[in-house]
């Protein structure tokens, strides 16, 4: 079974709550946790794999090959972020092939005019909702299993009634996921909740523009994938300055080693004991 089939699956079966992994690391601790899905964002690839912020500097091929990461090393499927498809509809049309062939489960791609820019940011530029569909198109031609996910920034850009149209434009079009990224207020999620048709997911990203809500209560707006794209970055991220703090002035870790991962415990997530058993000579 395809990894598209087991998020169709996932979806048919109930509402899905993805937070996001930035890492095969951070995938494989999520997964622990018990989640059914995994959210990979282009922010987490910019910030913690290139030390970049996230305004279109991360292409087609470090953004495949770093999902393919992710894919490898859990079981559960993977939702990737593609940025703007890379492209006209040419470009969004490998773009969908390259993600397939790193195995992701569904593929981002949003209306916006490149160099995009994370949708939390001020700046951003859209193309048309017309080359949006004709990306649409191209993209759902081309995919074998994957989902195809349609994200509209033009909340921040054109208006709320503009995002509406063009989310239902792209439902219209095919899109199996649709995603109005950074709405600022609750009565504004609530109104995408009930005039947008179509599969309906929502970003709750900590500390930025969109309100915080539990996930029961985005369920209750007609919402039904959650992801949590920046939540483990922001956290690890938060972890290390902590750590540079205290070694810096106090010259150890002594203070705080209670507070890490232990050695062993990070093996036994690693797997080392079944890989070393594939090394033991045999008879």
């Amino acid at each position: 079974m395809g990894q598209g089939t087991a998020l169709r699956n996932l979806l048919a079966a109930g509402p899905v709550l993805a937070p996001g992994a930035y890492d095969a690391l951070s995938a494989k601790l999520l997964e622990r946790a018990g989640f059914s899905a995994l959210y990979r964002g282009g922010y987490s690839v910019a910030a913690s794999r290139y030390g970049l912020p996230d305004i279109g500097l991360v292409g087609r091929e470090e953004m495949a090959e770093h999902a393919r990461t992710i894919v490898d090393a859990v079981r559960v499927p993977v939702l990737a972020d593609a940025d703007d498809g890379y492209g006209g509809p040419a470009g969004a049309a490998r773009t969908v092939q390259r993600f397939e062939q790193a195995g992701v489960a569904a593929i981002q791609i949003e209306d916006q005019l490149a160099p995009k820019r994370c949708g939390h940011l001020d700046g951003k530029r859209l193309i048309s909702a017309d080359e949006m569909l004709e990306k649409l198109a191209a993209a759902l031609a081309v995919r074998r299993d994957a989902l195809i996910i349609a994200r509209t920034d033009a909340v921040a850009v054109e208006g709320l009634d503009a995002a509406i149209e063009r989310a239902n434009r792209y439902a219209a079009a095919g899109a199996d996921l649709i995603f109005v990224d950074a709405p600022r207020t609750v009565p504004e999620l609530e109104r995408i909740g009930r005039e947008v048709d179509g599969v309906l997911m929502v970003c709750m990203a900590e500390n930025e523009l969109t309100p915080l809500l539990p996930f029961d209560e985005l369920i209750g707006m007609g919402y039904r994938v959650v992801i949590h794209p920046s939540a483990a970055l922001f956290t690890a991220a938060a972890a290390v300055a902590h750590l540079a703090d205290v070694l810096a002035r106090e010259k150890t870790t002594l203070r705080i080693a209670h507070e890490m991962f232990a050695f062993k415990e990070l093996n036994a997530l690693l797997e080392l004991d079944a890989w070393q058993r594939l090394d033991r000579p045999v008879g």
